[in-house]
């Protein structure tokens, strides 16, 4: 809500200050065109007077009355004597709301041209009271619309989340359906008695089997779940370069008969989640480990530019040509058979792509120059 708050108070400021400008110009704009005409009228009638000054008085007042001029027209002496030759009904030669031309005519005389500004006045404040009404009522309509736009949003995503929620849900359903299945097949017959010491001790051994498979299954959807979930992982700066450098003196004692090359950049810090990107990585090495024969070579690269780059590929056969380029949704298991050979839950590439979308990063699977995998990875330093 304060969110919500907080954006319509931004949008409400953002549309004033474009209203105020675009408006304002306008307005000042309008006024300075009506300034003009008046100065442009005044210029007219001292340019008839400065044609024939032998006779100024009569070419001022022929100017005016030919031209249709709403001015009064006024004679001073030398001696500061004055005289009304025209009046024009409102304008007097002195005071405030007046445009006055002073016109030296010979012997030292001279006219008063003064044009009344109270029209020209008024129009100002009018549109500048039309102008504060119009950003009243664009902000009003504003916040309605942003009001409505944010309402039909949280719809939106809520919707989304719901439709999420529930792939999430039927995915785990079907990933937890067939250890469920077993154990529940090995239960009955150890309930039943039905099998002689030797195959019960192997039931045992086997019911013990799946239900760790299932502990690490749940493990995984959880985690899975909290990577779906808004605004419950706290970000703080790390170098994701020294993570990976762990991983790999890790990777090389488990798996000392792989070949491992690196080029790691010093440093490549970036506002994130140690955990997360700390499983991301073994993920990426455990597959590796897992998946690949004695004898793979192994090539890590990392580069911290405007954005950090890593990409973890090997020799070893890869994943299904079709896999490659794809975006990984939902619990994406790749080879289900390879999972149960190593008591694995087959979530891996589903975990380390949900978090490097939660980094706001892209995660691409694509065939090594190796011959094998390459996990390319690109994450914003914020």
């Amino acid at each position: 809500m304060k969110n919500r708050t907080k954006q319509l108070f931004i949008t409400a400021i953002i549309t004033s200050i474009l209203s105020v400008g675009i408006g304002g110009f306008a307005v000042w704009s309008s006024y300075q065109g009506e300034l003009a005409i008046v100065d442009s009228d005044l210029n007219q009638i001292e340019s008839d007077i400065r044609n024939n000054p032998t006779d100024a008085v009569s070419i001022a007042l022929l100017s005016v009355e030919q031209n249709n001029f709403d001015f009064t027209l006024a004679f001073e002496t030398i001696t500061g004597e004055i005289t009304i030759l025209r009046e024009s009904i409102g304008t007097p030669i002195t005071g405030e709301n007046l445009r006055i031309r002073n016109i030296p005519i010979p012997e030292g005389d001279q006219l008063i041209v003064a044009a009344s500004l109270s029209r020209t006045n008024a129009n100002l404040k009018e549109n500048l009271w039309k102008l504060l009404i119009f950003i009243i009522f664009t902000n009003i309509i504003a916040a309605i619309m942003s009001r409505i736009l944010s309402r039909s949003g949280a719809l939106a995503q809520e919707r989304l989340q719901r439709a999420k929620m529930q792939e999430f849900l039927g995915d785990a359903a079907h990933e937890l359906r067939t250890p469920m299945t077993v154990v529940k097949g090995y239960a009955e017959l150890l309930k039943g008695k039905q099998l002689d010491p030797e195959r019960e001790s192997a039931a045992f051994d086997r019911l013990n089997t799946e239900l760790k498979r299932m502990d690490f299954l749940i493990a995984d959807l959880l985690m899975l779940a909290q990577l779906g979930e808004e605004g419950n992982i706290n970000f703080e700066s790390i170098d994701i370069a020294t993570i990976i450098r762990e991983n790999i003196e890790d990777f090389k004692t488990l798996a000392p008969e792989h070949l491992v090359e690196s080029h790691i950049e010093s440093s490549a810090i970036l506002m994130g989640s140690e955990k997360y990107l700390q499983r991301f990585v073994a993920n990426a090495f455990t597959n590796i480990r897992l998946h690949t024969p004695s004898g793979t070579k192994v090539r890590v690269t990392v580069k911290a530019g405007k954005e950090i780059s890593i990409v973890i590929e090997d020799s070893g056969p890869g994943l299904p040509a079709d896999s490659y380029g794809e975006k990984i949704r939902g619990l994406k298991r790749f080879d289900r058979s390879r999972s149960r050979d190593n008591g694995g839950t087959g979530l891996g590439m589903s975990i380390m792509s949900a978090v490097i979308e939660r980094h706001q990063g892209t995660f691409t699977l694509r065939r090594s120059e190796l011959g094998g995998l390459a996990i390319e990875v690109h994450l914003p330093r914020t």
